[in-house]
């Protein structure tokens, strides 16, 4: 644990003290290589399941996300090139380790209030982000859509820290420990102590401020927005639960069919968006709803299909934000009503704008789709009716995906729009750096079971 940290500070030396010519490469292929070196640190060889210290410790679930988050930062790097060109590039690197940082520390913790501050925390980098290198004037908007959601939510969850203390006298997560502590929480308490969780998931309902982020947000706070804030919502659903693992069942008949009708309602909605960027971020709480439904089915097989899609959507939903970004530094728009005849000018970039909408569609073979029908079999045990939203979620989905690449792929390309545009071999990098543990984990899907 202390040499990963030491690790991961010593990236300050590289940020500041190296030239520029050399500090963005340096640091962004430092953190390409801390993930074996992670790999290394933090696993167990003969079990993952085990205690750092007293207030650090490591499970399955946790270790994934940590190795997601180390793949993900490099590539945020990697696919903010032009902000290198600023004044304020030191201040980007010292944003994103900080962030990195706050993650992994989020992902080891097993206290419940420290688990509660680094979650919190998380908001900082984000909210900075998008308040410096934001697009539009609107991301004063969006930025404070994003703080007042999240921290008013999060403070039933604070006083319930408080109260929990009170009645068990210690406040270890750790999943042998939570017999210790009272079984006795009403329904109100335990909705109020997951509500910071659903907001940060997002839920259908407590959603609106994730459209206007990743908007306004850079390619970077996207990326990082999509792969890892999102999975640190329902990171925090799993290790509630493990304190009060019966707690779910009376709450599930109420929040699954919202979050089915929610997936439904959004998938719908995601037709008619003329924003390309806004298109994919409400599909990302259209995949969330599945997810935390799934969650919620109180059984291993919808945990299992969670955790895969967890990683599945991650890993797709950065590449399509970070697609996204190309196009608009392209031809410096990102609506779906102006983009045409990509197919003309990027042929190259039309194959992996398939592969990567056949991927968010949950088309066989990959990860979505096993983990959706994996998703898709534990809802349908809890009641039949639950098939009807699910079918509409899954038609509409395939929809909006085709609807992405029939639009921006074929036609004719405009001609007031740049004909001079090019693509650099770092945008080609970063999306098969995307791909790649995609393909490699679905061949060696045993390592989830």
């Amino acid at each position: 644990m202390l040499k990963l940290m030491f690790l991961l500070f010593s990236l300050f030396y590289f940020i500041y003290y190296i030239p520029k010519t050399y500090s963005w490469f340096l640091t962004m292929n430092y953190m390409f290589l801390l993930t074996p070196i992670s790999i290394f640190f933090l696993i167990n060889p003969y079990f993952l399941n085990f205690s750092i210290n007293l207030y650090f410790s490591i499970n399955s679930i946790s270790f994934i996300l940590i190795m997601l988050s180390l793949w993900i930062t490099p590539l945020m790097i990697l696919s903010s090139s032009s902000i290198l060109l600023m004044k304020s590039y030191k201040n980007f690197l010292f944003i994103v380790n900080m962030m990195l940082i706050i993650l992994i520390l989020s992902f080891l913790t097993n206290n419940l209030f420290l688990f509660y501050i680094f979650f919190e925390s998380s908001l900082i980098p984000i909210f900075s982000m998008i308040m410096i290198w934001g697009y539009q004037p609107e991301r004063l908007q969006a930025s404070l859509y994003l703080m007042m959601y999240t921290i008013s939510s999060s403070l039933p969850l604070l006083m319930m820290i408080f109260f929990l203390f009170k009645m068990n006298y210690h406040l270890n997560m750790n999943m042998y420990n939570w017999i210790f502590f009272d079984n006795s929480l009403s329904f109100f308490w335990w909705l109020l102590m997951m509500l910071a969780f659903l907001v940060k998931l997002p839920m259908f309902l407590f959603h609106l401020w994730l459209p206007k982020a990743h908007v306004e947000a850079p390619v970077a706070g996207s990326m990082i927005l999509a792969s890892v804030l999102l999975k640190l919502g329902s990171y925090g659903v799993i290790r509630i639960s493990e304190l009060y693992p019966y707690m779910n069942k009376p709450i599930s008949f109420i929040l699954i069919p919202l979050s089915l009708i929610g997936s439904s309602l959004i998938s719908i909605m995601c037709i008619r968006q003329s924003d390309l960027k806004s298109l994919i971020a409400y599909s990302s709480v259209s995949h969330m709803a599945i997810l935390l439904s799934g969650m919620l089915s109180n059984n291993s097989w919808g945990t299992l299909g969670m955790l895969i899609l967890m990683i599945a959507h991650g890993l797709c939903s950065s590449t399509l934000f970070m697609m996204t970004n190309i196009i608009y530094s392209s031809i410096y728009t990102r609506s779906i009503y102006l983009i045409k005849g990509l197919m003309i000018m990027f042929p190259m970039f039309t194959f992996w704008w398939f592969i990567m909408n056949m991927i968010n569609m949950s088309a066989p073979p990959s990860m979505n789709f096993l983990s959706e029908i994996m998703l898709f079999t534990s809802i349908i045990k809890i009641s039949i009716n639950f098939l009807w939203p699910l079918i509409v979620t899954s038609f509409f989905t395939t929809m909006y995906s085709l609807y992405i690449y029939s639009s921006s792929q074929h036609g004719n390309f405009l001609s007031f729009q740049n004909n001079l545009i090019s693509m650099n071999s770092s945008s080609f990098l970063s999306i098969y750096l995307h791909f790649f543990p995609m393909m490699i984990i679905l061949f060696k899907l045993n390592i989830f079971f």
